[in-house]
């Protein structure tokens, strides 16, 4: 037994280092991600709860109504969990959406205040009698909700990773790891609690497997870096605007040609793709039109997200330049700066899949060919 309690005792571990950890982000030690770190706070002072709550039934310390108490806002962790994602990854969500996710723990709630607070007072009253499936939900509700949210966290993550491409032409300084450690971390705990309902073992192990994941929980938290574009919109001078305005509710086919060649034109006679920091606002700017606009000319008229369409060109300047006389005093990120490309990385990767080659063995190809 006393082994057993010993083991326990990490829930309590668990729990201080979660309440440590939701005070620290929802007093806001980070000044980028404000709202969403507000949402991850109150998601790790729900887990605190739970954890709380584990401690005190395997130690018997405290009465019903106080553990009662820790279990309450169980049915808010989660909900909480997919708020702080969807604001990482889309911080202009619309207010009006979150309440919906919170229906359920309000439910349950006035549930809890009706039928299970009176009982722990000692209180009886002459309440209608609740069908059998009800108490199932309840009962299970919390176990497919787990698993429900936590593929909504990582689809909003894999659909946030996808739209920086139509953004950006640069994502080496977006940091979406520390993001994917603390997804999967929260699996890891998921995973741990559905499998300890059937294996004894597991069960037993339990306490010890939950702080580990905490530990990875605290890492990926503290270490966490802004994951959106940070764009600066800058409009087009008077003489570069496209005199007619287009409606970007619908485009015809002679409106995409007609963009498409001022895109290409510009884009590639002003060599604005040689600008490393550029995004899909600024080159919407720059040609005079919105970003939809831009994007609908890039995906339907070219087939092309906006990462696609640069970074072809600026491997395009890449190959010149690595043939060219001119720079053969530079070394690879030498030659990636003056094709714009931001990293090495990018370049390699973006080179590679256009050539089928690394700049190097691009160089040696057409060295050996030339002779």
């Amino acid at each position: 037994m006393a082994e057993i309690n010993t083991l326990a005792a990490f829930n309590a571990f668990s729990a201080g280092a979660l309440w440590l950890l939701g005070s620290l982000i929802f007093i806001g030690f980070d000044k980028v991600n404000i709202q969403a770190n507000r949402w991850l706070g109150a998601f790790y002072g729900i887990l605190a709860c739970n954890f709380t709550q584990l401690f005190l039934e395997e130690f018997r310390i405290g009465g019903s109504l106080l553990i009662h108490l820790m279990e309450l806002p169980r049915w808010a962790m989660l909900p909480c969990l997919y708020m702080a994602v969807h604001h990482y990854v889309s911080p202009s969500l619309n207010k009006k959406e979150w309440f919906l996710h919170f229906v359920p723990f309000l439910l349950f709630l006035l549930f809890s205040f009706v039928y299970l607070m009176p009982q722990l007072f000692n209180q009886q009253y002459d309440l209608p009698i609740l069908p059998p499936w009800i108490g199932f939900i309840i009962r299970y509700f919390f176990f497919v909700q787990m698993i429900y949210y936590w593929i909504a966290c990582f689809s909003l993550l894999r659909r946030h990773q996808r739209n920086l491409k139509m953004l950006a032409s640069f994502t080496d300084n977006i940091d979406l790891k520390w993001l994917s450690y603390l997804l999967l971390s929260v699996l890891f705990m998921i995973l741990i609690r559905i499998v300890s309902m059937s294996n004894v073992n597991v069960t037993y192990y339990s306490p010890i497997l939950y702080f580990l994941g905490i530990i990875i929980l605290a890492y990926a938290t503290l270490t966490q870096k802004s994951i959106y574009a940070l764009e600066t919109y800058q409009p087009a001078e008077k003489e570069e605007m496209i005199p007619k305005k287009i409606s970007n509710e619908r485009l015809t086919t002679e409106q995409v040609e007609e963009l498409q060649s001022v895109l290409t034109r510009k884009t590639v006679g002003e060599k604005l793709y040689l600008d490393p920091s550029l995004t899909l606002s600024v080159l919407s700017g720059k040609i005079g039109i919105s970003t939809h606009e831009l994007s609908y000319i890039l995906n339907n008229g070219l087939g092309k997200n906006f990462y696609q369409f640069i970074n072809e060109l600026r491997t395009e300047e890449a190959k010149s330049l690595l043939l060219s006389e001119d720079t053969k005093h530079l070394d690879m990120f030498g030659v990636a700066i003056r094709a714009g490309f931001n990293s090495k990385t990018t370049f390699y990767t973006t080179f590679k899949k256009a050539t089928g080659l690394t700049p190097k063995e691009y160089i040696k190809a057409n060295s050996d060919a030339s002779r």
